[in-house]
């Protein structure tokens, strides 16, 4: 009874809680932008979110000005970002006001205390620019960017200071760069080296090797890896002694100074080098013995064995057993015996090694766990990064196709082929790559996905040169190696790329000669195994003894064989000559008149040259060619020509960015004979070297050759049938890449013999010289060549020089 009368209350409590539990409201009055200097105070309106006559709690406006305070700073010219409220005398308006500093616009970067080639380097590693906003924090850290990056070349006592100064209302600043001196690795030694572990080999791991700038840092992890190459070389039990530090003391100008030699410390100068000694106890040298299997199904004990190749009382060098991790590498002897599984179709197969070493003995016997997984086929073969070459191009270097079994030798063999096409990047940082995928939804397929980086294919030619027999000459070309013919034809010039066709076009001028020439080149034609080429030219020259027009077409058909290296060929030639203006000092044989050749030609080429035969850096080629002209069809002369040629590429050493410093080795001989009713060959068809390469440059243009008197009394340049140069180049990439600059050192070796003379190698002439190329930027080619053993008349010197590329 007493809870009914009460019961009338209880709606009253509740609306009383009710009100009371409602928050305030405020609307808000104005928004005040404080701090603005360049920035329109409007691009800022525009992020709030608080606005005038909005209306908010307390909560929601805090958290409103908080999400605001973020924008302002996201925005990025500000720092320092605050907000206040102010409120109305009755608490009912609320005033919003942020406030921050505009950050000042950059208007120099300048430097003090630096060359022009180290401020290069340095303003590559700047956040701050000239024309955007000055933020202290990102200074600081370019100052240490700059400090840190002079430390790294070798000057250990370097310190940067950032200054700023007013500069109309903007800022300028100012990186003073105190470099101290430049301290490099001046010598590296090793103690306790084992017979069979080179110091070069040992070089060649190391971070700082001799020259490098010195880092403290780098010394330990250099000594490591000198323990794990001699532990890679089959001393398993290799230890580290210690590293000696010897830090040689300046050389004060002119002061005698002679105890550390004068390779370390000449006189007059300062001695800033460090001397890094590795003294190393390697142990005994372990061997290879017993090569076991467990686990294979698919291939017996014998079979793996004789894979595996490496025989027992081998050094158990890893090199041998594991190969080289990069693409293209050599395939070790562990891989070798796993692909006799993997090129089954087990595409997962493992081969996990377990070493067990006789410690006494120094023999390590190795049992190999095999892992076969199951059977593979090829499930889809995807291409990716091809903009302009059509997927036929690449497809057709595929020897695994959707269906195959799984095949490792036959992936390693697309990659190759693919690379051979010439128009796609094969150097780091993305070279042509065929990988595996495993799709989830077909569990007994692998996909292949086939990936590349387009190349610079195309490329147009302005040469003004210079050379001792030409003076100066100028020419102008163009030249495509992803031609699409029929994209042309059907297209228009948006699709005349992609098929991987060569097209090329040539004209220069010089005072004693003009030529013209134009070749297109199918190498598959219709995606297959022939290859069809066409060239014209024209040439109309005064460099011999009379003047001379040369007008001749060629066609060429090919089968190409062995996976695309050896080519098959035949070719047709019609020229056009016309002599005239012969000198008195021509060959007793020089007639004028016109005269005309029908030229048929065998040709046969094999190469195994790596990453691709447009620039090769390792590998071989092998070609050679006989030819007839006359005999059997019409010509003003019969005679026959054979060619041999051979082109060897030795790898020495490989940078990070892929420049590859090599040897090329080039041998031709060549050798013409009369045939039939002529008597000798004619004047106009003769050998003569010298010049530019690839002849041989001790000597100015055709002057290398036979001479004789001739009737008029006048000692004549008779030009011979046989030829022979041997050429031997040491190629070093300046800018640590293939397409850089290369620095060339040269040896050139070879003669050109009379008709009816025998070859006497005795008779070979000899020049040496050095040389610089830019093959990618700027085709400069600038060769200084000088004659050994030079005889009376011949100059002692050659220079030949060209200039001017433009490749897209």
């Amino acid at each position: 009874m007493g809870l009914s009368r009460l019961s009338f209350l209880i709606p009253a409590i509740a609306c009383a809680a009710t009100v009371q539990a409602v928050e305030p409201t405020r609307v808000v009055h104005d928004v005040v932008i404080d701090g603005t200097k360049r920035v329109h105070q409007e691009r800022v309106r525009f992020l709030l979110e608080v606005r005038p006559t909005k209306t908010y709690t307390d909560a929601q406006l805090r958290q409103a000005v908080a999400d605001d305070v973020r924008a302002i700073e996201k925005m990025g010219p500000f720092e320092r970002t605050s907000s206040e409220l102010k409120y109305s005398p009755d608490g009912r308006e609320v005033s919003v006001v942020y406030h921050f500093t505009e950050l000042p616009y950059v208007a120099s970067v300048a430097w003090e205390g630096l060359g022009y080639f180290d401020k290069e380097k340095a303003v590559k590693v700047l956040t701050t620019k000239v024309g955007s906003y000055l933020n202290p924090m990102l200074l600081e850290n370019d100052r240490r960017a700059v400090e840190r990056l002079f430390q790294d070349l070798g000057h250990r006592w370097c310190r940067v200071r950032a200054d700023t100064a007013e500069d109309r209302g903007n800022i300028s600043v100012i990186f003073a760069v105190e470099l101290g001196q430049d301290v490099e690795v001046g010598q590296v030694n090793y103690v306790g080296l084992p017979d069979g572990a080179r110091p070069l080999a040992m070089d060649k791991v190391l971070l700082m090797p001799k020259g490098a700038a010195y880092q403290p840092e780098l010394v330990d992890l250099d000594a490591q890896a000198v323990v794990r190459k001699l532990q890679d070389l089959g001393w398993l039990d290799a230890t580290l002694v210690g590293v000696q530090r010897e830090v040689q003391d300046y050389v004060r100008p002119n002061e005698p100074r002679r105890r550390h030699g004068p390779d370390i410390a000449p006189d007059g100068y300062f001695n800033d080098r460090m001397v890094l000694t590795y003294t190393v106890n390697p142990g005994g040298r372990y061997t290879l013995g017993k090569v076991s299997f467990i686990g294979n199904t698919v291939a017996n004990q014998e079979q793996l064995r004789t894979a595996f190749a490496m025989p027992e009382g081998a050094w158990f060098k890893r090199d041998d057993l594991e190969g080289e991790p990069r693409p293209g590498g050599n395939v070790g002897a562990i891989e070798h015996a796993r692909r006799v599984i993997s090129n089954q179709g087990y595409a997962r197969c493992r081969v996990m090694p377990d070493r067990r070493r006789d410690l006494e003995h120094h023999i390590v016997d190795l049992v190999l766990h095999v892992s076969e997984g199951r059977k593979y086929r090829i499930g889809r073969v995807d291409i990716q990064g091809n903009e302009h070459t059509r997927d036929a191009v690449i497809r057709r270097g595929m020897y695994l196709n959707p269906g195959d079994l799984w095949n490792d030798d036959a992936r390693d063999e697309s990659r190759d082929q693919i690379g051979r096409t010439g128009v796609f990047k094969s150097q780091p940082p993305r070279p042509v790559a065929v990988e595996s995928e495993f799709p989830d939804d077909r569990p007994d397929e692998v996909d292949l996905v086939a990936r590349v980086d387009e190349d610079s294919t195309g490329s147009v030619n302005f040469q003004v040169g210079y050379s001792s027999a030409t003076k100066i000459f100028g020419s102008v070309g163009y030249t495509e190696r992803n031609f699409d013919l029929l994209g042309f034809i059907t297209g228009g010039i948006d699709h005349f790329r992609g098929a991987n066709q060569s097209l090329e076009f040539q004209a220069s001028w010089s005072q004693p000669a003009t030529q013209v020439s134009a070749t297109w080149t199918n190498p598959h034609v219709l995606d297959g195994p022939y290859s069809l080429s066409t060239t014209g030219s024209r040439s109309d020259n005064t460099l011999r003894e009379w003047t001379e027009r040369r007008i001749s077409g060629s066609g060429t058909v090919g089968r190409n064989f062995l996976n695309n290296r050896l080519n098959l060929n035949l070719s047709y030639t019609y020229t056009d000559l016309k002599i005239r203006t012969v000198e008195a000092t021509a060959p007793d044989d020089a007639v004028e008149g016109y005269y005309y050749l029908n030229t048929w030609t065998l040709g046969q080429s094999y190469d195994r040259l790596k990453p691709n035969r447009n620039a090769p850096t390792s590998g071989f080629a092998l070609s050679a060619t006989e030819g007839v002209t006359g005999d059997f069809m019409p010509a003003s002369a019969d005679f026959a020509e054979y060619t041999g040629k051979g082109d060897a590429f030795l790898p020495m050493a490989e940078f990070e960015d892929g420049g590859v410093t090599y040897f090329h080795l080039s041998a031709r001989y060549r050798e013409e004979e009369s045939l039939g009713d002529t008597p000798f060959v004619p004047f106009y068809q003769r050998y003569r070297d010298g010049g530019a390469a690839p002849r041989h440059r001790g000597f100015e243009y055709d002057d290398l050759g036979p001479t004789q008197i001739n009737r008029n009394g006048f000692l004549s340049r008779i030009g011979g049938t046989r030829n022979a140069l041997a050429t031997l180049e040491f190629s070093v990439p300046v800018q640590r890449t293939n397409e850089g600059v290369r620095a060339i050192a040269f040896i050139d070796y070879g003669n050109v013999w009379a008709e009816g003379r025998a070859v006497d190698y005795r008779d070979l002439r000899t020049a040496i010289g050095f040389g610089i190329r830019f093959p990618i930027q700027i085709p400069v080619a600038l060769d200084f060549a000088w004659l050994l053993q030079r005889r009376p008349g011949e100059s002692a010197s050659h220079v030949q020089f060209g200039l001017g590329n433009i490749r897209f």
